[in-house]
Formats: C-alpha cells, structure tokens, sequence
C-alpha cells in the first residue's frame, strides 16, 4: 500500500489506484473504501474529490481516451506511408492500446459506468475518434479521388472499421480466439484482419504501430 503521496497529485493516485485495481479485480469488485487503502488515502478522499464511483471511472475512462489519441498520433508520425498503410497503422495502434491498457479499455466503453456527458469525458472521445475519422477519409479519397464522397458513405465506414479492431480486440481479451499469451498468433490475427478489412494492391506489414505492437507485450 502506498502511505505517502503529494496533496495536490491526489487526483492522480487515485485514478492510478483505480487502474490497478481494475487490471486486477475488475470493476465489478471495486470499491471506494478499497480504491482509498491502495492509494493510501483517506476513506473519504475518493468521494470527496470525484463524488462517486461513476466520477472515478469517469476520470479513468478520460485518462484512456488522451493514451489512445497520442497512440493514434503517434502511429501516423512514419513518413512516406499511403493512406491504406496509415489506416492499418491506426488500426494496429487502436488494438496495442486495448491490449495494453486493459483497465482503461474496460470502462471508456461503458457509459453506464460512467458520467459520459461529462464534458470532458465528450471532448477527449471526439479527439480520438476524430483521429480514426481522419485517416479513413483519406483513405477514401484516395481511392476515389475524382469521386465525391458523401458523409454517410464515411460515417458508416467509420463505424465498420471501428466495430472490426474493437471486436477483435475485444474478443482477444476474453480469451475467445485463444491463448491470449500466444502474440505470435495474436499478432498474425491482427494482420490478417486489418488487410482484409482494408485491402490495397501492395499490402505490407503495417510501420510504427505495427512494430510496437510486436515488441511491446501487454
């Protein structure tokens, strides 16, 4: 247990607390009294300072949608990639973060968990979201260039693809597609999924994102 902490960082130690908690127990066991003896806090400290519950994990879920947007960002850095090859890399660093940030992926999905009509909460959403958006109508200008693409055309191809990596990612973490240790065949999976998903004429493993992924165990 932690017995020192800073005042003013003791937002952060408890949504760390918190995190841990998560990635041990679940959220279906946790608790305030228990989120406060990890931190080394006060039994009134996480109610004090987030109200309940639903405004702890409220503050994880806000915590995991910055990490997935600078995880998005940062796997389209590589120069020299096409539009296919960025979106592949996207969908690779969107699956490396679930995978290694299970406690966050666990609650930024479940709005009956969370405040999600907390403002913030709606901001950092959109901001990854936006990032996912952006590759994939490049995407699709790319393949279409002379063509006009309409908004719903790229709302609904938003949604396949999303639905396509966060199932697969998903489904991984339950165990349903195998040894979750095995990242080998984890990794073939992801491969096979992203490129049928997102086909292109020249396929080829995905950069940045991809190479993380493969080096980086949860």
């Amino acid at each position: 247990m932690k017995t020192k902490y800073h005042h003013g960082d003791l937002a952060n130690s408890l949504v760390s607390a918190t995190v841990s908690l998560l990635e041990s127990r679940g959220v279906d066991q946790l608790s305030l009294r228990e989120i406060a003896r990890e931190a080394g806090v006060s039994h009134a400290a996480p109610a004090h300072h987030f109200g309940d519950k639903a405004g702890l994990l409220t503050a994880v879920a806000i915590e995991g949608y910055q990490l997935l947007t600078q995880a998005l960002l940062a796997s389209q850095t590589a120069e020299g990639r096409s539009p296919e090859h960025r979106l592949l890399d996207a969908g690779y660093a969107y699956i490396q973060f679930a995978l290694s940030h299970t406690a966050h992926f666990e609650v930024m999905f479940r709005p009956a968990l969370t405040n999600s009509d907390n403002p913030q909460y709606l901001a950092d959403s959109l901001a990854a979201r936006e990032v996912l958006e952006t590759c994939i109508r490049n995407f699709l200008h790319h393949q279409s260039p002379a063509e006009h693409i309409q908004e719903q055309k790229i709302q609904g191809t938003v949604i396949a693809l999303w639905s396509q990596v966060h199932g697969l990612a998903t489904l991984w973490l339950a165990g349903n597609l195998g040894d979750i240790t095995d990242t080998v065949r984890r990794d073939m999976i992801i491969l096979d999924v992203l490129a049928s998903v997102i086909p292109s004429p020249q396929t080829t493993t995905p950069g940045t994102a991809a190479v993380q992924c493969k080096n980086s165990d949860p």
